[in-house]
């Protein structure tokens, strides 16, 4: 039996990983706070969960970006693997996650998707001929109009892929898109458009059981659903 303690528990992908775990016996949820009860997590009532999760656990992050660094701090006092999806962390906090990661295992993931991280395999392997070619890049970036960051971690990831000059990235905010992430590659003579599109938070839930399952056995260090859906 796996225990599962949720970080951002009330939100979307808190919710949706909440609804999984009712059908699967595998994994036991122990806990979780929101934003709002954040503070709840220094009284002896979670001191206690968290002492029991000293094996065969992990600390799943989908909650906010300013709290980070506190979910830091109790994964390494407690030795729990760690799962970050939480999207708008800047330089310093990335940094800080590196450092931790020497202590604990983290995985940090802004989109577990399968489609999107071959996405960013097929850029990896043709910025070469992008920057001889002369192509100008474009990302729209359209997610959900309570979604905070803007733009969004995955469109961030997929301008860090590009790796020519010309690159841009636009947001959009509308209604209930789950996402949706298109980008142009434009010469003067043509256009090429790729777009990813999610239409069930299901493939995300895929992605986060399949991670947990796969960090659980690993040494400290920072992964990357690159290292889960590509290292063989």
């Amino acid at each position: 039996m796996i225990k599962i303690f949720i970080f951002g528990i009330t939100g979307k992908m808190g919710k949706s990983i909440l609804n999984y775990l009712k059908l699967n016996k595998n994994f036991i949820l122990l806990g979780g706070v929101s934003k709002k009860n954040f503070f709840k997590l220094f009284k002896n009532k979670y001191n206690f969960i968290f002492l029991s999760m000293y094996k065969n656990s992990i600390f799943l992050d989908f909650s906010n970006y300013i709290l980070i660094k506190k979910i830091l701090f109790l994964s390494q006092k407690f030795s729990i693997p760690l799962i970050i999806g939480t999207t708008g962390l800047d330089s310093l906090i990335l940094n800080f996650i590196f450092y931790i990661s020497k202590k604990i295992p983290i995985l940090l993931s802004y989109n577990m998707s399968i489609g999107l991280n071959i996405l960013n395999l097929i850029f990896i392997n043709i910025n070469f001929y992008l920057k001889i070619y002369n192509f100008q890049s474009f990302i729209i970036d359209i997610h959900h109009d309570q979604k905070i960051d803007s733009p969004s971690g995955t469109s961030l990831i997929l301008f860090s892929k590009i790796k020519n000059f010309n690159k841009q990235i636009f947001s959009a905010r509308i209604k209930s898109v789950i996402g949706n992430h298109i980008v142009y590659l434009i010469s003067n003579e043509e256009i090429i458009k790729i777009e990813h599109i999610v239409l069930n938070r299901v493939i995300f839930i895929i992605g986060i059981f399949f991670s947990i399952l796969w960090l659980l056995n690993k040494n400290n260090g920072l992964y990357s659903m690159y290292d889960i859906y590509f290292k063989c």
